[in-house]
């Protein structure tokens, strides 16, 4: 094998000197081209490992940001799991007095880190604050739990409200004390899962209550983000399915399903969130 080769380089080299300096720059060029094709994938190749061993870490530089509903907390996604990415719960601040739900999505943004890819995905309020939020900031996806995308997706209760305003009246200590009493009436849950609702429910500001109500029953929002997913339970009781136009229903899901329906909904989310 090394005399074959031995004796093509020297034919070759005899065939480049009986020919003229014109006649030699094709073969020249030929060969100058091979060599710069050969550097180039050693160059390339490393480069093409590096990237596809990187890929995964680069993917999960993505957060997704959890916004819970009103009575509750981080624990509402304990049973929700989200591949691949980071997942961060957004701390609800107290509603100035006067405050619109748009404006208090504006102090919330204050806690996403815009540097780095992301999605929102809320529950109940958490999704209308996720949907106002999606105006002014540029998520990769909005996906809304048992919530609604903007006032036209409120049933007329809430409506009514705004010609009476009783939720002005009652204190934060009603809605705590309301919520605890009614919940488990119109959304049946587990025992475990009462329980967890509960001591939420014990841990939430009054304050907080009383004025989360008021942007809910006050939200003036008439439109919302194309890009925004919903999914909404057909026997959900607090925000009837009827009026939700939701684009994904989730049958006999209750609005308390982020705990009863944990393994759909993560299967839902990791389709949609890429």
């Amino acid at each position: 094998m090394e005399r074959r080769a031995h004796w093509a380089c020297r034919y070759r080299y005899r065939l480049l000197e009986g020919l003229k300096p014109e006649e030699k720059l094709p073969i020249l060029a030929k060969k100058s081209n091979m060599k710069r094709s050969i550097l180039l994938m050693a160059v390339s190749l490393p480069l093409l490992l590096f990237a596809q061993h990187t890929a995964p870490y680069m993917k999960a530089n993505k957060v997704v940001y959890l916004l819970p509903g009103q009575g509750a907390d981080g624990r509402l996604f304990q049973r929700i799991h989200i591949e691949h990415y980071d997942t961060v719960v957004l701390e609800y601040l107290i509603p100035e007095k006067h405050e619109s739900m748009a404006e208090y999505a504006r102090r919330m943004a204050a806690q996403v880190d815009t540097t780095r890819p992301y999605s929102f995905v809320g529950v109940s309020l958490g999704g209308m604050v996720a949907v106002e939020m999606a105006k002014f900031l540029q998520p990769e996806e909005t996906v809304i739990i048992a919530s609604a995308k903007s006032r036209h997706d409120m049933p007329n209760r809430y409506k009514i409200f705004r010609y009476f305003p009783l939720h002005r009246i009652l204190g934060g200590r009603f809605y705590l004390w309301g919520t605890r009493i009614a919940q488990p009436l119109f959304e049946p849950m587990s025992q475990e899962d009462q329980a967890l609702f509960r001591a939420m429910l014990r841990e939430k500001d009054p304050t907080f209550m009383k004025r989360a109500i008021r942007c809910i029953v006050e939200w003036e929002s008439e439109s919302y983000p194309q890009q925004v997913l919903h999914i909404h339970g057909t026997d959900d009781h607090t925000l009837p399915f009827k009026s939700a136009h939701a684009h994904i229903a989730i049958e006999k899901g209750t609005h308390t399903m982020t705990l009863s329906r944990a393994e759909e909904l993560s299967a839902l989310l990791n389709q949609h969130i890429q």
